[in-house]
């Protein structure tokens, strides 16, 4: 199972310096492409992630060949857009799945490992989540173009909204991190940790990599 441990840090005052004390750290790549006799264009994908205790920082920067954001409101067809994605579960048994598209509009739901139940996170918890895209907040339909982007996001763990998670420090859990553009010139489907599955999902908890927070 792939690992991630999760570096704690002090409580940085600023978006600015949360992506400064994020240079240099290790970053990890999201570059297993799991259909690749359908889907095998795979754009250069990587995440950075660190915590307070009370907060999940969390960076991705991709590089591809076209982006779109044409996603005009939260909890929106993100997945069609540039999307990155994180799969979080906490008791194994549940899992948040949060989707972001290069605008910032972002996609939060809770839902059970067998797929039986989902809820949708409501306006407040959604507003909770800082997220601080390089090419800005509007909307944009696809440019077909080599582009460059990066996107941070700041996660509270009150956003998980069905758990009730004291302090980040010294949790385990298992998660994967995802890129896809489902309506892009060239439509895509990379995971973090690989995926055993005949054709693309990422809701598949099975599958999920290891997170230790320190």
């Amino acid at each position: 199972m792939k690992t991630v441990v999760v570096k704690k840090i002090d409580s940085p005052v600023s978006a600015e310096m949360v992506s400064a004390l994020m240079d240099g750290r290790q970053s990890h790549r999201i570059g297993c492409v799991n259909w690749p006799d359908d889907y095998p264009y795979a754009p250069d994908v990587s995440f950075v992630i660190l915590h307070d205790g009370d907060r999940i920082y969390l960076r991705y920067s991709v590089d591809e060949q076209s982006v779109a954001a044409v996603a005009q409101h939260d909890n929106g067809a993100v997945w069609c857009d540039s999307c990155v994605e994180f799969f979080v579960s906490f008791d194994r048994e549940s899992y948040y799945n949060i989707e972001v598209n290069a605008a910032g509009r972002l996609l939060l739901s809770h839902r059970l490992a067998d797929g039986s139940d989902k809820c949708f996170a409501d306006t407040h918890i959604l507003s909770s989540i800082v997220r601080v895209p390089s090419l800005g907040s509007e909307p944009f339909a696809e440019r077909v173009e080599h582009t460059s982007w990066s996107l941070l996001l700041v996660i509270p763990k009150e956003a998980f909204f069905k758990d009730d998670i004291s302090s980040l420090s010294g949790v385990e859990a298992t998660a994967n991190f995802y890129k896809c553009g489902d309506k892009l010139q060239e439509p895509h489907f990379l995971s973090w940790s690989p995926i055993d599955n005949p054709k693309p999902n990422f809701h598949m908890p099975r599958f999920f990599g290891h997170l230790i927070f320190e």
